[in-house]
């Protein structure tokens, strides 16, 4: 005899309720009926997820302890981990890892970038830093604390660079490019191919020399692309 012949049997005037297992988008707790249990039936509740409660659409209904600190945690989590998976599908294949070094640089200056953004704002706000509740009790702003969290992650951000000295590593690596391109033009003018005199590789060398002066900034890699860097003077 299947369930539901078995719940008319005893209860021909009531419907059997819940659903057979638990569904995708229902609370899917486990009912505890006693009727049930008496038949050694096993339902689940077919609420949506999460009815009556702060979280609709993720975890249990409010029959099922859905308003418990247990639960909203439980369901904020899964909420969290759907919309996460959407965005990474949105994003689709992450773009390739640069230089460490400068990945390193371009992410201390987004922190301190969003440091003056915030900065920025707490000066707009002015006295409105401070709000009251219902109850007349006066509540922070949630913009310092986030502040103060750009500042601590900031600071971070520049005790890493100062430990692993990456000033001297993008100095060291714009450098290297600069040697690149000299030795491929240099490879080019002494080229046998081209049967220059000593005098004719002289001039080539002025010109090369004189031109990458000109060109300056322009030169600069495209991971390199707003970075300042002051190189030290040596006397």
């Amino acid at each position: 005899m299947t369930p539901e012949e078995l719940w008319a049997n005893h209860h021909p005037d009531r419907k059997l309720p819940g659903s057979a297992e638990a569904e995708n988008g229902k609370c899917g707790a486990r009912l505890r009926s006693n009727d049930l249990k008496e038949l050694g039936i096993v339902r689940h509740c077919a609420n949506k997820s999460g009815k009556g409660t702060d979280h609709v659409g993720f975890g249990t209904c409010k029959f099922h302890l859905g308003s418990t600190k247990k639960h909203i945690q439980s369901a904020t989590t899964a909420e969290a981990e759907i919309e996460l998976k959407t965005l990474s599908q949105q994003l689709g294949e992450g773009e390739p890892l640069g230089n460490p070094e400068i990945e390193a640089w371009e992410l201390a200056r987004k922190t301190k970038q969003w440091s003056l953004i915030l900065e920025k704002k707490m000066d707009e706000l002015n006295d409105m830093l401070v709000s009251e509740d219902e109850a007349g009790i006066e509540h922070t702003r949630a913009l310092i604390e986030i502040l103060e969290r750009a500042w601590e992650r900031y600071q971070s951000m520049l005790e890493f660079l100062l430990k692993h000295d990456l000033r001297k590593r993008v100095l060291e690596l714009e450098e290297h490019q600069a040697r690149l391109v000299g030795q491929a033009f240099m490879t080019i003018v002494l080229s046998q191919d081209l049967k220059l005199s000593e005098a004719q590789v002289d001039i080539a060398r002025s010109m090369f020399a004189n031109q990458m002066s000109q060109l300056g900034p322009a030169l600069e890699p495209s991971w390199a692309a707003g970075i300042v860097v002051e190189a030290e003077v040596i006397e």
